[in-house]
């Protein structure tokens, strides 16, 4: 563990005033951000879907119009180099909360928004929670679509109320006086939530009203497949945009 000479944590809510407050203190030319997306992929495809690619051909398919994502709050963690030794770090900690619901069909929101203060940043964690919201009753991630069976197309919901978390890291980012946009973008491979399961398990599944309901209450066994899927396969990359230019600087997979 590397030696802290200087130690600062900073726990704090994003809100108006926040933002206002902390452009002033930084006094940079931007300031720099570091914001959140969360986008749904491949949202059509065929089944049975094997390994990370969905199956090319076939009479079974299924094909997602709604997706949606309660997120409840983000976490950003990062050790920043400290200016006066250049080798001791700095810690430090925002936190942004919700709920906010997140269209992953059409990710136009950036979450997060934190500020950052120019420097070396050894490590940027973000961890994203969507969480149970009993007041509202709102899903924490919500799918609906059209399934093409062997023998009828139907109507098919995915509602999922557990807790999720999602996370990202990015080691080394450096962060100018100049305005950057720095995007963490967190995508769901929809095609990856129906590993392990075949066609035969959604047409012999229990409707509801004539609709495909797959929750911790209807279908579960393909249902706990689905949410198992969803809390390990994601995939991540960073994007670094000049303000002022609105042109990529970096970009990783």
């Amino acid at each position: 563990m590397r030696r802290k000479i200087v130690s600062a944590v900073f726990f704090v809510m994003v809100t108006a005033s926040f933002f206002a407050c902390q452009k002033d203190e930084l006094g940079t030319k931007g300031p720099s951000t570091l914001g959140v997306k969360i986008e749904a992929l491949n949202k059509s495809y065929s089944l049975p879907v094997t390994g990370t690619k969905s199956a090319m051909a076939g009479t079974t398919s299924i094909e997602w119009d709604s997706a949606h994502l309660l997120v409840s709050n983000i976490k950003f963690e990062a050790q920043l180099k400290s200016l006066v030794t250049h080798h001791d770090s700095i810690e430090v900690s925002y936190k942004w909360t919700g709920p906010k619901l997140a269209n992953l069909l059409k990710p136009e929101a950036t979450f997060g928004n934190f500020l950052l203060q120019p420097g070396l940043y050894d490590e940027i964690e973000l961890t994203v929670k969507g969480e149970k919201d009993n007041e509202k009753n709102i899903p924490v991630f919500y799918l609906h679509g059209t399934y093409t069976g062997s023998t009828a197309t139907l109507p098919v919901e995915v509602i999922v109320n557990q807790d999720v978390t999602f996370k990202t890291e990015k080691d080394s980012v450096e962060i100018t006086e100049e305005s950057i946009d720095v995007t963490s973008y967190i995508q769901l491979y929809l095609d990856e939530l129906m590993q392990k399961i075949n066609p035969s398990d959604l047409d012999n599944s229990t409707l509801t009203n004539g609709v495909i309901v797959i929750s911790a209450k209807s279908n579960r066994d393909i249902y706990y497949t689905i949410f198992s899927n969803l809390i390990k396969n994601q995939h991540c990359y960073y994007e670094h945009k000049d303000k002022k230019n609105y042109h990529d600087k970096h970009h990783d997979d």
